[in-house]
C-alpha cells in the first residue's frame, strides 16, 4: 500500500480533534460527511486502520460515514495488499492512546453490532485484524454468516491466524464456501488462497487443495480465460497452471488459445503442454505458425514435436530450420537431421545461404558455416567484414573465430576499431578467446592511438587476456592514462593483478621484472601510496 498523502492525513486528524484548516471545516459541520466523502474519493487504501476508531463513535451518522468509507476503500484494496492491511491495522493500533483506546477496549460480544453498519463484510473484516485473538475469533463467526463474497479475503488470512481456534473456525467457514456458486469469489482471491502454501502457522495443503480443485472443473473455464486475458502477469500464469492441471476437453481449448498469447513464456509452456497429446492433422495446422515464433524455445519445441510425431513432414522444415538466426535451432536441426542421415554435409547448404538476398540468411549462413565449416571457408566469410550491416560484420567474425580465429588477428583488431561498438565488443571476445602474445603489442597500440573510448577500453580488455608477468606492465602504464574512466578500470585491473601474482608458481623473467620496476618507477605519480606498496612487496618477493 501507499503512504498517505498528507492531505489524507490532515483530513483524518481532523476527524479525532486535532487542530487546522479541516478541523475548522468539521466543528461547521455536524457529522463531518465531508470529511468522510474526501477520504473515500482519495481511494487511498492506506487510511483504513485510521478509520477503525470512527466505527465506535458515540453517534450513529459518524459510524455509518466511517463504515461506508472503509466499505469504499476495501473495494479499492488490491487482493495482495489484504496481508499488509492485516498487519498494519495491529502495528497502528497496538498502543494505548485517546484515539485507540475504544478500538482496543473492543469485546467480543460488541462485533455483531456492526452487522447493522452499511458494508458490515468490510467493518466486520477489520475488526478482524485487532490485537484480541476473542475478538478476531468473534468477527470470523459473523464473517462466516456473510455469503456475498466480499467477506472472503478476511477469512483466507484468518485461516494462518496464530490462535488456533480462530484458524479453526475460519477454516471451517472457508470450507463451507467450496462450492460452484463460490468460484469467482475464490478465483478473484488466488493470491490470497496461493499464499497459503507457504503459510507455517497451520496445515493448509488439504484446504489450498479443495479451493484449488474447484477452480479446476469445467464450470471454472470461464474463470481462467478472464485470467489469461488479465494485465496480471502472476494471474494470467497462475490460470494457465490450472488450465494445464483441469485436463478437460474445455481446458485444452483454452491452452490452445494461449499458443498465441502475448507472454512468450505462456506460448512455450502451451506447446509443451500439449502438442504432444494432439492428431496429427491438428498438428499440421498449428506447427506452421509455432515455427516462425518469435521466441526461440518456442521455435525449437515446435521443431522436436515435428521431428518426432510427424518425420515425414520433417526434412523441408529441418533444412530450413538450419537457416535460423539462433544457435540453438540450428544445432537442434542438425541433431535431428544426423537422426536419420549420419553423413550429411551441412557446410553446403550455408555456403549456398551466402548468395541469399536476405540478410537474416546471410547471417545465419555465417555462423552455421562457423559451426560446421572448415577452414577454408574463412575466404568466403571475410568481404563480409566490410559489409554495411553491423549484424553481418559481427556474425562473420563470429564464424571466422570458430573456423581458424589464430589466423584472423589483424581483420579482428581492424572490427575492434569498428565504428559501431557491437562489432568491436565482438572482436574483442574473438581476440580474447585466440590471444597471442604479439596481440598484446597491437593492442597497447591501438590503446594508445585511438580516441574513442569503447575502442580503448576494448584494447585494455584484450591486454588483460595475455600471461600474468606481460600484462603486468601494460596495467601499470595505464594507470597515468588522460582518461579517468580507463585510469579507474586499469586501477581495478591492478588490483585483481597484484592478488593473482600471490598465488603464481613462477615468477617473473629477470626481463620482466626490469621492466615491471621500471613501469612502476615510472607510473609512481598515479599510484596511491598503498598501491605502491602493494606493488613494492609484489616485486621485492621475486628480486
Amino acid at each position: 500500500m501507499k503512504k498517505l498523502s498528507q492531505k489524507t492525513w490532515e483530513i483524518i486528524q481532523s476527524l479525532y480533534g486535532s487542530p487546522g484548516f479541516w478541523s475548522a471545516l468539521v466543528s461547521r459541520q455536524e457529522p463531518p460527511l465531508l470529511a468522510f466523502e474526501e477520504i473515500a474519493k482519495s481511494r487511498e487504501t492506506a487510511a483504513i486502520p485510521y478509520l477503525a476508531s470512527l466505527l465506535l463513535d458515540s453517534r450513529q451518522n459518524v459510524r455509518e460515514a466511517a463504515a461506508r468509507t472503509v466499505g469504499a476503500l476495501v473495494a479499492a484494496l488490491p487482493v495482495e495488499d489484504y496481508a499488509q492491511l492485516d498487519q498494519v491495522t495491529r502495528n497502528d493500533w497496538a498502543y494505548e492512546s485517546t484515539a485507540t483506546s475504544d478500538w482496543r477496549r473492543l469485546k467480543p460480544s460488541d462485533v455483531r453490532q456492526f452487522c447493522q453498519l452499511p458494508s458490515p463484510a468490510a467493518t466486520v473484516g477489520l475488526i478482524s485484524f485487532h490485537g484480541s485473538g476473542f475478538v478476531r475469533e468473534a468477527a470470523v463467526n459473523v464473517l462466516a454468516n456473510l455469503f456475498d463474497g466480499s467477506e472472503l479475503p478476511f477469512l483466507l488470512l484468518r485461516v494462518n491466524d496464530w490462535v488456533g481456534t480462530v484458524r479453526e473456525s475460519a477454516a471451517v467457514a472457508v470450507l463451507h464456501r467450496i462450492r460452484p456458486d463460490y468460484a469467482r469469489h475464490f478465483f478473484r482471491n488466488l493470491w490470497l488462497v496461493d499464499r497459503l502454501k507457504t503459510c507455517g502457522r497451520g496445515q493448509h495443503a488439504t484446504l489450498v487443495g479443495s479451493m484449488l480443485a474447484l477452480l479446476r472443473e469445467p464450470e471454472a473455464a470461464g474463470l481462467l480465460r478472464e485470467g489469461l486475458a488479465s494485465s496480471d502477469r502472476w494471474l494470467r500464469r497462475q490460470s494457465y497452471q490450472l488450465a494445464i492441471e483441469s485436463k478437460s476437453h474445455e481446458s485444452l481449448t483454452i491452452l490452445k488459445q494461449v499458443l498465441s498469447d502475448k507472454e512468450p513464456i505462456l506460448r512455450l509452456w502451451a506447446a509443451r503442454s500439449i502438442l504432444a497429446s494432439l492428431v496429427e492433422d491438428e498438428l499440421r495446422r498449428l506447427l506452421p505458425g509455432l515455427l516462425c515464433d518469435r521466441f526461440m524455445p518456442v521455435r525449437c519445441e515446435a521443431l522436436s514435436i515435428l521431428a518426432r510425431r510427424l518425420p515425414g513432414d520433417a526434412p523441408p522444415i529441418l533444412l530450413q530450420a538450419l537457416l535460423d538466426t539462433h544457435a540453438s535451432m540450428r544445432a537442434a536441426a542438425v541433431y535431428f537431421i544426423r537422426q536419420t542421415d549420419p553423413s550429411f554435409d551441412f557446410a553446403p547448404t550455408y555456403r549456398r545461404g551466402l548468395g541469399n538476398d536476405s540478410d537474416k540468411i546471410k547471417r545465419a549462413s555465417l555462423m552455421g558455416l562457423g559451426e560446421t565449416g572448415q577452414a577454408a571457408d574463412g575466404s568466403l566469410v571475410l568481404p563480409y567484414l566490410k559489409n554495411p550491416s553491423v549484424a553481418l560484420r559481427k556474425s562473420a567474425i563470429r564464424a571466422l573465430a570458430a573456423l581458424d580465429g589464430s589466423r584472423y588477428a589483424v581483420q579482428f583488431f581492424d572490427g575492434v576499431a569498428d565504428d559501431h561498438p557491437g562489432v568491436s565488443r565482438e572482436a574483442t571476445k574473438a581476440l580474447i578467446s585466440k590471444c597471442r602474445p604479439a596481440d598484446t603489442d597491437l593492442a597497447w597500440r591501438l590503446f594508445q592511438t585511438d580516441s574513442r573510448q569503447y575502442v580503448r577500453k576494448a584494447s585494455l580488455s584484450i591486454i588483460t587476456s595475455a600471461p600474468v608477468w606481460t600484462r603486468g606492465w601494460f596495467i601499470i602504464h595505464a594507470l597515468g592514462d588522460r582518461d579517468a574512466v580507463l585510469a579507474e578500470m586499469a586501477s581495478g585491473l591492478l588490483r585483481d593483478w597484484l592478488e593473482q601474482t600471490r598465488s603464481m608458481p613462477i615468477g617473473p623473467s629477470k626481463e620482466e621484472l626490469s621492466l615491471l620496476k621500471a613501469a612502476a618507477t615510472d607510473q609512481s605519480p598515479h599510484l596511491s601510496q598503498p598501491q605502491i606498496n602493494e606493488l613494492n612487496f609484489c616485486l621485492r618477493s621475486y628480486s
